[in-house]
């Protein structure tokens, strides 16, 4: 994580720096969260579970947009960015189990 808050950063440079290591981390995660996925794969095949639950769908999109409201971050926004992380998710996990 950064190891700066944005408030103690002196010039644009300094916080540049702590903008590249987020993007860092949020890539490392997301990289993890698409193991996650591969992973619902094998599990889906077995349980013979579809890759699309509308219900779960519809769970995460109302954690995250609780969890931006809690931080003060634009829920419109959240949701968008997980409506795609979802759907790009889905995909993946459809060519699979069709």
């Amino acid at each position: 994580m950064t190891s700066r808050a944005p408030e103690e950063c002196t010039s644009m440079a300094e916080l540049r720096c702590e903008i590249d290591e987020l993007d860092r981390s949020l890539i490392e995660m997301l990289a993890l969260r698409a193991q996650c996925i591969d992973r619902a794969i094998t599990l889906k095949k077995v349980e013979g579970i579809p890759a699309r639950a509308t219900d779960r769908v519809e769970e995460v999109v109302r954690k995250v947009r609780a969890s931006a409201a809690k931080q003060g971050l634009d829920e419109e926004l959240v949701e968008k960015l997980w409506c795609e992380l979802i759907e790009w998710s889905i995909e993946r996990e459809s060519k699979h189990l069709d």
